[in-house]
């Protein structure tokens, strides 16, 4: 019987049968549409490697029909060596149930090379095994080279940040450090980041309330420029900056940071602070030099008529008394002029080549016995065999003057002075060109000087000392004798700290490599006792050619005497005056010429009164090499 109609319409099982597989259809129909117009590369891969399904896009990009790649094995696609380094591994790792997501570079016929991002799927049957892989393929190229142009953009950006010498740093709105950059770091002289952030930048200025100002025009004006600052260092040494900050605002106009760029310039002010002080020299020196040369023509004047007057006069007089009074004045006088001409460089030197350790050794042992208790003078000569073409009598006073000025620095509490031998290359180190220099440096531990003292300690007649402790002169004179064989001389200080005090001067080569032998001159022979300022003369007199030596009042100093064209003799012998040496040689038939060298308030008299007619020039301390060269010279000439 048919059953009773209970008001609804049934379907037969057919008609369910074909719908369901109509709307699989549809839904396989969409799938497809939706894999083929992927702009992916889709794939199904079995676990022999082999391609069951590609998309249009897959085909494309490797102009192949789905005919010529489906059963396909990947590498006959890819290529076996690609296969095997980028695509077979990630595969093996799928099949045992994981996403595997990778990025590589592949080749394909369409676009040739390019960079890829690879996801792999596993697909799983009813149960639950994978037995397939889905590959989904999306070319990232453009993608990747925007990442890696700005990427290198950014390298670029901080790389200029990081080697540029310029100091880069950004604060909070009250100038709280938040990030510096690594030329920042080496102008303060920090070693990471840690160290400086979250410290306020008020805490590195010298002036903190000029910080306040400062901050505060920032934000008033939003941009500012600051130049002269004067800074601490992280050590806590003073470095001189220009500094240019700006504010920087978010949408709404108000401040969230500070940013600036720092600068340091310590060096260009220190250049440009010698090049004043190196002007302001020389104009003294020129006008010094100028008055000097005129006053020595009036110390000569007084000088021969006093000597006139005093021949006439009786010795027990008071007259004679009075003039041989007014002869020592004007040698002491002429001494300072002498000491002026060699300031403002008027007095030449002669120049040789000479060991520089030979001069400072002659200096610490000419002065170490006369030290004061609790004074150390200590050499470290760490460049023994540096020459340079110098006078070395000079020289040697330099060192002399510079040696005696540390000790009296440090007479009240006693100390050490370090004298360091070295070289240094100069790289437009003040007004010397570009080139290697022997560094001379004296370091003492005495009392220091200010700033506003040690800028005037090269002045003439300027005095750091005691009242009444020295003419002035000393410090005047080594800038002269520096500045005339193109060296330079600084000086740094700190009260209570000490002074120390650089000599540069040109390196000079070996006198075998730079000097070749000169031709012999005559011979000399050098009668004194056995001081360092006899021994430098010797040395200076041999690199200037004359064949030298040297002896005391004892032994056979006379027949030696007798063989020298020219004698110079020192009047430091202790055991024998200078007026018994030349009447001993004169009363043994010696007929060469004497040149006398003394201190300038020794009387000449008895050296007048003498009718040998030996004694022909006779020089002042300190002599200089040029003065002794030249009157050895016209001794000789004028007895030939």
């Amino acid at each position: 019987m048919p059953r009773p109609d209970s008001g609804k319409h049934h379907r037969p099982d057919s008609v369910v049968k074909r719908s369901k597989s109509s709307r699989r259809s549809r839904d396989h129909f969409f799938a497809e549409q939706i894999i083929d117009s992927s702009r992916s590369m889709i794939t199904i891969i079995n676990r022999d490697y082999v391609y069951e399904k590609v998309n249009k896009t897959f085909c494309l990009n490797h102009n192949r029909s789905p005919e010529t790649v489906v059963g396909k094995k990947l590498e006959e696609i890819w290529g076996r060596e690609n296969f095997h380094k980028n695509i077979k591994d990630n595969i093996d790792y799928c099949f045992t149930g994981k996403v595997v997501f990778y990025q590589a570079f592949f080749e394909t016929p369409a676009w040739g090379r390019r960079y890829y991002e690879v996801v792999l799927r596993p697909v799983r049957d009813d149960k639950e095994a994978v037995t397939h892989v889905l590959a989904e393929t999306s070319d990232i190229t453009e993608i990747k080279l925007k990442e890696q142009a700005a990427s290198e953009i950014e390298w670029e950006f901080r790389n200029l940040e990081s080697n540029l010498p310029i100091g880069f740093f950004r604060c909070d709105n009250e100038g709280v450090m938040l990030h510096v950059n690594k030329a920042f770091l080496r102008i303060i002289g920090a070693d990471s980041e840690n160290e400086i952030n979250g410290k306020p930048l008020r805490d590195f200025y010298r002036d903190q309330l000029l910080f306040d100002l400062h901050l505060l025009k920032l934000k008033n004006e939003g941009v500012a420029s600051f130049g002269r600052l004067e800074l601490k260092a992280h050590d806590g040494t003073l470095i001189i900056c220009r500094i240019n900050a700006f504010t920087v605002r978010d949408g709404s106009g108000n401040p969230v940071y500070i940013d600036g760029a720092m600068e340091d310039f310590t060096r260009e002010a220190d250049l440009e602070k010698r090049l004043i002080q190196s002007q302001k020299l020389d104009t003294i020196g020129m006008l010094a030099g100028g008055i000097a040369h005129d006053f020595n023509t009036i110390l000569t004047t007084i000088y021969g008529y006093s000597e006139l007057s005093l021949e006439t006069l009786d010795k027990s007089s008071e007259a004679y008394n009075n003039i041989r009074k007014i002869l020592q004045a004007a040698g002491r006088a002429r001494s300072l002029t002498n000491q002026i001409l060699t300031f403002s460089r008027h007095a030449g030197q002669e120049r040789i080549t000479v060991r520089v350790s030979d001069i400072i050794s002659e200096t610490i042992g000419s002065l170490r016995p006369v030290l004061p208790s609790g004074i150390e003078v200590i050499g470290e000569i760490k460049a023994p065999d540096l020459y340079v073409s110098a006078d070395p009598t000079q020289l040697y006073r330099v060192f002399v003057n510079l040696v005696r000025n540390a000790i009296q620095a440090m007479d009240d509490k006693g100390g050490t002075l370090t004298i360091t031998l070295d070289t240094k290359h100069c790289d437009r180190h003040g007004r010397l060109p570009d080139g290697t220099y022997v560094l001379v440096r004296f370091a003492d531990t005495g009392q220091g000087m200010d700033e506003r003292t040690a800028g005037r300690i090269f002045e003439p007649f300027f005095t750091a000392g005691k009242q009444g402790q020295g003419t002035g002169l000393g410090l005047s004179v080594v800038y002269g004798i520096i500045s005339e064989i193109d060296g330079e001389i600084t000086v740094s200080s700190r009260v209570d700290e000490g002074t120390v005090i650089d000599i540069l001067i040109p390196v000079a080569g070996s006198v075998s490599d730079e000097f070749p032998a000169m031709a012999s001159r005559a011979g000399i022979m050098i009668i004194s006792g056995s001081d360092s300022e006899s021994r430098l003369i010797a040395m200076a007199l041999s690199g200037s050619g004359y064949h030298v030596s040297a002896s005391d009042t004892s032994g056979e100093w006379i027949a030696k005497a007798c063989k020298a064209d020219a004698i110079v003799v020192m009047d430091n012998s202790p055991a024998m005056p200078a007026t018994d040496i030349i009447y001993s040689l004169a009363t043994h038939g010696v007929e060469s010429p004497v040149l006398m060298i003394s201190d300038f308030d020794v009387w000449l008299t008895a050296e007048k009164e003498l009718t040998s007619g030996l004694l022909k020039s006779n020089l002042f301390k300190p002599a200089s090499l040029k003065e002794i060269i030249y009157s050895i010279d016209n001794m000789i000439n004028k007895t030939s």
